[in-house]
């Protein structure tokens, strides 16, 4: 099993931007990024759109563990999700995944089984500022769903027992905290885990 990294934190905080360059500069025979977002938990086909938004999202984390657990090397993709809809068009055809000694994995809330948790924070008008310049580039409407996500991170800080590894400010210059996170990884696989 790889190590898995999870990288948290508040819906625009910048969390897959800091995964993709970890990533990067970890090197790609090391490292690979899971865009997490893609592992949700569809609507159910009987349920009205507004209604799902109203309540908090959740993740198909055994769906994700079964990308997991492939064997290192292996090429495979995500599920093939429309976000339009929260719906599941299919288990793959989603973004490509190489399978890697290190995982990094980002979403609001930690993989159940990380192995180093980062969390990413920035004040809610970066954030804001920042969905609605990804919405222009898109084409999509994210900013307009900002209370389901709002709920969704109250949820999940809610239900969070463990302290980070280390805590990054999503304000700073992404390649410095990039640079931070793959020193803290290396760490890890040099030294082992610490004991908490």
């Amino acid at each position: 099993m790889p190590l898995i990294v999870s990288i948290t934190g508040p819906f625009g905080a910048g969390k897959s931007q800091l995964a993709k360059l970890t990533a990067a500069f970890m090197g790609a025979e090391v490292a690979s990024r899971v865009p997490a977002d893609y592992f949700l938990a569809p609507r159910p086909d009987d349920q009205p759109f507004a209604e799902f938004l109203r309540q908090p999202l959740v993740w198909d984390w055994p769906l994700l563990d079964q990308l997991l657990s492939r064997p290192l090397g292996t090429a495979t993709t995500t599920p093939d999700f429309d976000f339009a809809t929260f719906t599941r068009r299919a288990e793959h055809g989603g973004l490509a995944v190489t399978v890697r000694p290190v995982m990094l994995v980002d979403a609001m809330p930690p993989h159940p089984r990380t192995d180093l948790l980062v969390r990413l924070d920035a004040s809610a008008e970066v954030r804001r500022q920042r969905l609605a310049e990804r919405d222009l580039r898109w084409g999509t409407a994210v900013t307009d769903r900002w209370q389901t996500l709002a709920a969704t991170e109250r949820a999940v800080s809610g239900r969070q027992h463990r302290s980070p590894d280390m805590s990054l400010d999503g304000e700073r210059p992404l390649a410095e905290n990039a640079a931070h996170l793959a020193t803290l990884i290396r760490q890890h696989l040099i030294e082992g885990p610490h004991p908490r």
